[in-house]
């Protein structure tokens, strides 16, 4: 499959790359089909394009490549949604935000992206009891 993204240009997609979201992300729960997308493979950031939308993508992130000490436990209802019974079937992902300046950009890890990678399933996490944020700046600052 050819999909043309406004962002990434045309780029071809196999059909078992495709995560399906059943709930969608919130904010887009009517889009249920993404793929990611890693342009170059020495850099840790990704997108999450909408296979339905070609002007939706996400810029992604391993969190822990930023947080190492990042950790949270997946709610049981999560795993029933995801069908996650092993945990090296399951990949994580926050979502990066750039306003204005990349050296600012923070990322949000109240909010994982959790994808069972073996079933082509995600969903974005809601953590409660937590004192994670939606914003965490992605590079340390110098203070």
């Amino acid at each position: 499959m050819i999909l043309d993204s406004s962002r990434l240009g045309k780029i071809t997609i196999d059909d078992k790359e495709i995560i399906h979201f059943p709930t969608g992300i919130p904010g887009f729960e009517e889009l249920k089909k993404y793929v990611i997308i890693r342009p170059d493979a020495d850099l840790p950031l990704s997108y999450l394009q909408s296979v339905e939308n070609p002007e939706l993508s996400f810029i992604v992130t391993d969190p822990f490549v930023f947080e190492p000490n990042y950790e949270f436990v997946l709610p049981e209802t999560a795993k029933e949604e995801l069908k996650a019974s092993l945990e090296q079937d399951i990949v994580v992902w926050s979502i990066v935000s750039v306003r204005d300046d990349f050296k600012n950009a923070t990322h949000n890890l109240l909010a994982p992206l959790v994808i069972n990678m073996k079933e082509r399933l995600g969903k974005q996490v809601i953590l409660q009891n937590t004192s994670y944020k939606t914003r965490h700046s992605l590079f340390a600052t110098n203070g």
